[in-house]
């Protein structure tokens, strides 16, 4: 399957809204950061299109890129502080622990990620957010977001999941 299959017929491909991209760009001073990965992002992201218009230094990867990227064996650029994306929504669990697991080995400094609200329960993925709960930083939308190119069904309640985002307070509505 090529990427514009994959967009069509994938429930893990929800496209990111503009306004959305934009909020969270000015809520994290997206423009202080020097070594961004987008990597869940193909060519037409908005989270790509308005960093394009900030000029911002960024590398992007997607399992559907000329390189076949796959989040969980890349590697983010060089000293990287801040990845941000709206990964795969049926990953969600490891995605977190990948990420955190990054952080760990002092791959990435900061991560913005959006996940559906019920990201936050569970025990296992609790276990995550109690042992870095000195970092981590949680906006919650005070209203559902309509993802590109999905019907009115998919509509969902989502979050911001942070960590070491000096400017953000621990939880927040946005």
């Amino acid at each position: 399957m090529d990427y514009q299959e994959e967009k069509v017929s994938s429930k893990d491909h929800v496209a990111t809204p503009r306004w959305v991209v934009e909020d969270i760009y000015k809520l994290i001073g997206i423009e202080n950061y020097k070594s961004i990965w987008f990597p869940f992002n193909h060519y037409d992201s908005e989270f790509k299109l308005k960093a394009d218009e900030l000029k911002l230094q960024y590398k992007a990867t997607h399992k559907f890129d000329d390189l076949g990227n796959d989040f969980f064996i890349t590697e983010p650029p060089k000293d990287c502080d801040l990845m941000i994306s709206n990964p795969p929504f049926s990953l969600q669990y490891e995605i977190i622990k990948r990420s955190f697991d990054l952080i760990e080995k002092g791959k990435l400094k900061a991560f913005a990620l959006l996940l559906p609200l019920s990201t936050l329960e569970t025990p296992k993925r609790a276990e995550f957010y109690e042992r870095y709960k000195d970092k981590l930083s949680i906006i919650i939308f005070k209203k559902r977001i309509k993802f590109l190119g999905k019907s009115s069904s998919f509509n969902t309640a989502c979050c911001w999941i942070c960590y070491n985002i000096e400017k953000l307070p621990t939880l927040s509505w946005i």
